[in-house]
């Protein structure tokens, strides 16, 4: 049988890459930019380590995974946004789990009401923020991607982020990723996650749990995020309870 020759990207060999359950459990992990070990990865892999260090070797010689060394300690991450991006435009596709306990449908929960995606926000908060400064003009949706309009955006610069602050490399300063929660866009570039880093700071978000991608909004975070994008009550209060 011949077998059949496609030109360009191999896409099937990133698939099969992640079409392990254990490895995309572990690139998984480390959407939000976190920076883990093998053991730990392997705990929320549910494999051993040395099957683990397997799995982490073909992910980092193949480019999803890049490793930083700290000491005698080796941390792994994902190697840049595009990764990110390619894994929750994944999400979109692919068919959500049943939750099979009351703790797997709570975490489901608190991932669809805000989480990271790399280093920008996701979720029915991340799609509020994108929606509102599409109301205000800051953004536009054209032929399917989401775009800045920087005169627009400066002109009354969310937290006082301009884009002229962010403008740094190649990275784009505005792009749309379609969020799997709801089917629209969230704020993905160098201003979402300025934005992001922003609300850390001030205390408006958190991590839920140490290591784990779902955010909550903290008190302050309720009344800030309203008066400074003018997301409806309705609307925070189903991101903000739980």
């Amino acid at each position: 049988m011949s077998r059949t020759v496609v030109d360009g990207p191999d896409i099937a060999f990133v698939a099969a890459l992640l079409g392990d359950a254990s490895r995309a459990a572990m690139v998984t992990a480390l959407m939000d930019d976190l920076r883990l070990p093998a053991s730990e990865l392997a705990r929320l892999a549910g494999v051993s380590k040395s099957t683990a260090s397997e799995h982490l070797g073909r992910l980092v010689d193949n480019g999803l995974l890049a490793t930083e060394r700290c000491g005698r300690h080796t941390y792994y991450r994902i190697s840049g946004p595009l990764v990110g991006r390619a894994l929750e435009t994944l999400a979109v596709l692919a068919p959500q789990r049943a939750p099979n306990s009351l703790r797997s449908a709570r975490r489901q929960d608190e991932l669809a009401r805000a989480r990271l995606c790399y280093d920008h926000l996701a979720g029915r908060l991340g799609v509020a923020i994108a929606d509102a400064l599409r109301q205000r003009g800051a953004l536009r949706e054209e032929d399917g991607a989401l775009h800045v309009d920087p005169g627009a955006w400066d002109a009354n610069p969310p937290l006082g982020i301009t884009c002229e602050a962010v403008r740094v490399g190649r990275r784009p300063l505005a792009r749309g990723c379609v969020d799997w929660t709801v089917r629209r866009h969230h704020l993905a570039g160098a201003l979402g996650a300025a934005l992001t880093q922003r609300m850390f700071e001030l205390g408006w978000i958190r991590r839920r749990r140490d290591k784990e991608r779902a955010i909550a909004l903290t008190e302050t975070g309720v009344e800030g995020v309203t008066d400074a994008f003018g997301i409806g009550e309705a609307l925070m209060a189903a991101v903000a309870s739980g």
